[in-house]
Formats: structure tokens, C-alpha cells, sequence
């Protein structure tokens, strides 16, 4: 474990270790993503303390150890958007490289790919494409996003996280989830307490997030051990059970990024894309220096992660 001087974290840290925090939560994961028997998650690897491969009978078979689940391998294509436009958000360019890796990936597409897809095969703009779905994952993948355009103002910022989001998941949960963990890192990068941080952004008014509610509702729980707040909070992947369940997770680790998310897969169910949002957060507040040596050194994407950072001036 290590824990940063939180007062002597550099922006730069905060930036890359939100960056490498998202990719290495998201990595994390992928051996148990989407078990839901906790006892099994424990008797298979006992506690999962670095980066593992997933099993042959899993939702990601093929993948090799260090690489990303469904969810990481969209926040690299996001990733890979932004580092060809020049750290510039441009929606078509995203689009097109998202589609063109659905056309070329074998990896495992979930409902909300499905129906994107389908709409965009319709003929249907990118506006008007995204599912239905209000899963967490939409919103989740925004971490370079967030580095990219760091130097834009916080509206401009807002509106591309908005915009990624709906262009695969139109229900406006999720677009709002995605403006709530944009919010929450511009104040973690003024030096504001993840718990303080995530209280201060639930209080801001939206659309349709009912953040106080999940906030609330994390708070009840978040004295019981991570597996058990998880559990009773929700596994699953819609927004009213991940995200309270990311609250009650930085509740209770919000000081210990490597514990934070080593419970987070432990817990079981969607720990991907909660780790996703668990790794932005953390790696915001408390830097780069607390994402695990051995987590990246394991990381088959962090090359590309390197390079993105030196492209965006990190």
C-alpha cells in the first residue's frame, strides 16, 4: 500500500495516476468480472492481489493477463481518438474508431454495443444512436477524456463527457453519471478529500441523478465490509446499483487506491466498469505513486498510456 502526502501531489501526478488508475482498476477485474458468487471469486484466487488472466468459461475468453475487459478496451479507443486529434474531442473521429473496433474485436459485446450498433447500421446519426441502456459502463470510460482537455474550461469539459457517453448510452442516468465523475475530479485536483470531493459533487443538482439518494444509501452501508455493502447495495451493472456501490467503496477505502480496488473485485458482479470509475477517482486524488508498480508493470496497454501522456503534455 501506498498512501501519497496528499497536500504535496502535483497535478500532473493526479492527472496520470488518474489515467493509470482507470486502466489498471478496469485490469483488475478482468479475471472475475461479472462472477457473482463472492465465495467463489475467494475460493478460486483467495484474495486477488495483482492482475489476472480470466477464465476459459468467462465473458472474456482469449484475453491474456494484463489486458483490459470490454470497458478498457472502449476507454483505449477514446484514448486512441484523442491522441490522433491531437488531445482534441472530436465525436467523429471517436465514432469511427469505436465502430471500426467492434468490426475488427472479438471481444464480448454487451447490450448497450449491440443496440448502438444496430442503430448506427440503421442509418441513425450520432445523436440518436445510443441505447437505452443505463449501465454504468457509458459513462465510465471517460478518463482521458477528462486528462486531454484538462486545460479547457470546466462547461467544455462537462460537454464532452456528456457527448462520448450519449453517443453509446442515451439514458440520461448515464449521461449524468458521467458529468457527476467529471465533476468530482475537478475537486480532487484542488485538493479536496475523495469522501469530501463525492459529497460536495452529489449535492449539485441534475437532470435526472438522484446522487444524494445513492449517496445516502452508500452511507448506510458503508461501515459493513466492501463485499457485504456490495452486495446488499447491488452487483449489477444499471446505474442505482453501481454507483451507489462505487459511493460506499470510496467511503470506506477512499484513502488506499490498491485496497479500494482490490475489495472492489472481490465484491464481485460488475467490478469492471465500477473499477473504471473507482481508478479515475482514486488515481485523481491520490496520484500516480499509489497505482501499484506490479499492476502496471503487467498492463499490456501501458505503452500506449505513455504515449498519450507525452502527446497531451503529461
Amino acid at each position: 500500500m501506498v498512501v501519497a502526502d496528499f497536500e504535496s501531489i502535483s497535478v500532473r501526478e493526479r492527472y496520470a495516476g488518474l489515467l493509470d488508475g482507470a486502466l489498471a482498476a478496469d485490469s483488475l477485474a478482468l479475471g472475475a468480472h461479472w462472477i457473482y458468487d463472492q465465495a467463489a471469486i475467494a475460493d478460486r484466487w483467495d484474495r486477488i492481489m495483482d492482475l489476472q488472466a480470466p477464465l476459459s468459461d468467462t465473458y472474456h475468453p482469449g484475453k491474456d493477463r494484463g489486458a483490459q475487459t470490454h470497458y478498457g478496451d472502449q476507454t483505449l479507443v477514446l484514448l486512441e481518438s484523442l491522441e490522433e486529434c491531437g488531445g482534441n474531442f472530436v465525436m467523429d473521429d471517436f465514432a469511427r474508431r469505436w465502430r471500426r473496433f467492434w468490426n475488427e474485436s472479438k471481444a464480448y459485446r454487451d447490450l448497450a454495443t449491440k443496440e448502438t450498433l444496430a442503430h448506427l447500421e440503421e442509418g441513425l446519426g450520432l445523436t440518436r444512436a445510443g441505447s437505452a441502456s443505463d449501465h454504468l459502463g457509458g459513462a465510465a470510460r471517460i478518463a482521458p477524456l477528462l486528462v486531454a482537455l484538462r486545460n479547457e474550461e470546466p462547461p467544455t469539459i462537462i460537454a464532452a463527457a456528456r457527448a462520448q457517453t450519449a453517443m453509446t448510452h442515451s439514458s440520461p442516468l448515464v449521461i449524468d453519471a458521467a458529468e457527476f465523475i467529471a465533476r468530482t475530479v475537478f475537486l480532487l485536483m484542488r485538493n479536496v478529500s475523495v469522501a469530501n470531493a463525492i459529497r460536495m459533487t452529489a449535492s449539485l443538482p441534475y437532470r435526472a441523478l438522484p446522487a444524494e439518494r445513492y449517496l445516502r444509501e452508500a452511507e448506510a452501508v458503508a461501515d459493513l465490509p466492501t463485499t457485504e455493502a456490495v452486495l446488499k447495495l447491488g452487483q449489477s451493472c444499471p446505474i442505482d446499483k453501481a454507483l451507489p456501490a462505487v459511493f460506499a467503496i470510496l467511503l470506506r477505502h477512499g484513502d488506499d487506491l490498491e485496497t479500494a480496488l482490490i475489495e472492489n473485485v472481490m465484491a464481485g458482479g460488475n467490478s469492471a466498469s465500477r473499477g473504471l470509475v473507482l481508478g479515475t477517482l482514486l488515481g485523481a486524488g491520490h496520484g500516480r505513486r499509489t497505482v501499484p508498480e506490479r499492476w502496471l508493470d503487467a498492463l499490456q496497454a501501458r505503452p500506449k498510456l505513455e504515449s498519450f501522456l507525452q502527446t497531451v503534455g503529461l
